[in-house]
């Protein structure tokens, strides 16, 4: 099992080698995702060449899915939209060796009132698929993430994550599962054994983070159950 550090900022990538860890994981904004600017791309992407640990995953898919238009769930989704974003996502993780990015961005996949819920999850499929569809050829992997409760009001588990990679049936949209936000739900670590053959990241919080759910003591038994699972 190799273990990572997310860092908000690439001047962070020496401190993360200095202290030990195995690779960094980065949000596509630190790739310029978000601007046309081929040239402040290629200061990210030498930065990311020549660092002292790799950069092995993203977090933070579609970071302001409402204010950018990019919502995968509800009466306003604009497919071209969401399409034209992740292959820009996918084309500058692919050119800087990166091959998983964590789906959670709750705020994309909350359903409105009154809009039905199976619609809603029939879009989060035909989302994932085109992921699949954009992802294969450029070796890049999706992985699912449940969110708490309170950030989200679809895919909030672990079973029903696995749910739907399992419907979606693509081997680029697979499964994360994170401590924090299993614990917000109140869920047991059990569920990771039946995702096991799925989980291809999984994410760790400080204690707490502001919610008094989560503690340090239950590091060790969320990555026993990790590698028990086969992670």
């Amino acid at each position: 099992m190799e273990i990572g550090r997310l860092i908000g900022s690439l001047d962070g990538l020496a401190d993360v080698a200095n202290w030990g860890y195995d690779y960094a994981e980065i949000s596509p904004a630190l790739l310029g995702a978000d601007e046309m600017d081929s040239a402040t791309e290629q200061i990210a992407l030498e930065r990311v060449r020549t660092s002292p640990v790799p950069v092995a995953s993203m977090c933070g898919f579609l970071p302001a899915a409402r204010r950018d238009g990019l919502m995968v769930v509800g009466p306003e989704v604009d497919r071209a939209r969401l399409r034209a974003y992740v292959t820009r996502v996918f084309d500058r993780m692919q050119r800087a060796g990166i091959g998983v990015i964590g789906y959670g961005s709750g705020e994309s996949r909350f359903v409105p009132d009154g809009f039905p819920r199976d619609r809603a999850l029939e879009q989060v499929r035909d989302f994932l698929r085109m992921c699949a569809d954009l992802g294969e050829p450029r070796g890049i992997q999706v992985a699912l993430e449940p969110y708490n409760r309170t950030d989200a009001n679809l895919i909030n588990t672990v079973p029903e994550a696995l749910d739907m990679v399992r419907s979606v049936n693509r081997p680029p949209i697979q499964l994360m599962a994170d401590f924090f936000h299993i614990r917000l739900n109140g869920e047991s670590f059990d569920a990771l054994h039946a995702a096991g053959p799925h989980l291809i990241h999984a994410h760790i919080a400080e204690p707490g983070r502001g919610h008094p759910q989560t503690t340090l003591a239950e590091h060790a038994d969320f990555l026993q159950t990790l590698r028990k699972a086969g992670y």
